[in-house]
């Protein structure tokens, strides 16, 4: 894992290069259960070599991972609330929303900061579930933010507002997109 001393490219350097692999054309490395590869880029993989790894820098998501402390998955949605632990208060309506989606691969990132559902390794998300929202994905593209019932979003000193819509992101990496609308990681 990166410490405020290291960059990404150094912290990267201590992962083994048989671990690492790369989408053609990507300018990012990635470990193999990265959830960020499509089930196309999955099939797409090639290892990486030590020429790769001086040139690219390693999916940050990868980077925690490969350096032990990835994400925890879990065998239950309820048991995954639990551990974040989201609200009590929000739960039934969670519930509600994850009852119609697949559920095959439930999981907390290192970041401790949502429970992630996707249909397995490969797919897109179908959720991102937060202490007080939700993040869905939509059929043509992108999330759809339902805030739960008593969460405010960002506090200021007179009131409270829902928080921005979630940013535009990568179709290939998932990781969001700068103003120019293209991918640094994945063009």
């Amino acid at each position: 894992m990166t410490t405020s001393s290291e960059t990404p490219a150094v912290a990267g350097a201590k992962i083994p290069v048989e671990l690492l692999f790369r989408v053609p054309y990507g300018k990012v490395l990635h470990g193999r259960n990265c959830t960020h590869l499509t089930a196309d880029r999955l099939a797409s993989l090639q290892p990486a070599t030590e020429l790769d790894r001086q040139k690219f820098k390693v999916c940050k998501t990868c980077l925690v991972a490969l350096a032990g402390a990835g994400p925890d998955d879990f065998d239950s949605f309820e048991a995954a609330l639990e551990a974040l632990p989201i609200p009590l208060a929000h739960r039934p309506a969670m519930r509600e929303i994850a009852e119609g989606l697949d559920k095959s691969r439930i999981w907390i990132p290192s970041s401790r900061s949502y429970v992630a559902v996707s249909p397995g390794a490969g797919h897109e998300v179908t959720a991102y579930f937060n202490k007080g929202f939700v993040d869905v994905h939509q059929d043509g593209g992108g999330y759809k933010r339902v805030l739960m019932a008593g969460f405010s979003g960002t506090q200021t000193n007179t009131f409270a507002h829902a928080p921005d819509a979630a940013p535009a992101s990568c179709p290939g990496c998932y990781m969001q997109l700068p103003a120019t609308g293209r991918c640094d990681a994945c063009d």
